[in-house]
């Protein structure tokens, strides 16, 4: 299994290394490779009698709560219509061929 560390010199001399995406799991070594070691040492000993697993999450979607609220707008359109104009000339603004390009 891969997994990245982070690497920090410390101003008092000390290398500190931590797990990315695992807060609690860091070490301090005076070199880089003291460092790397004690996470792998500090990580297998967490892991001795724990395991990992996937779980599924049920994950809110709130912008589906409002979906199809604007089907039977009769400004729905003219508001799609004002929306695009105002991309067209934003891009315009940082790519002037854009312009010309939404044009044709």
């Amino acid at each position: 299994m891969t997994m990245y560390v982070l690497i920090e010199n410390k101003p008092e001399g000390k290398v500190t290394a931590s797990l990315i995406g695992w807060p609690d799991m860091t070490a301090q070594g005076g070199t880089e490779s003291e460092a790397v070691s004690a996470l792998r040492r500090s990580f297998s000993a967490q892991l001795r009698d724990a395991k990992v697993i996937p779980i599924d999450l049920a994950v809110e979607r709130p912008w589906l709560q409002t979906a199809g609220m604007f089907k039977d707008d009769p400004f729905a359109d003219e508001l799609d219509a004002v929306i695009a104009e105002y991309r067209r000339e934003r891009d315009a603004k940082d790519d002037p061929e854009a312009i010309q390009d939404h044009a044709a």
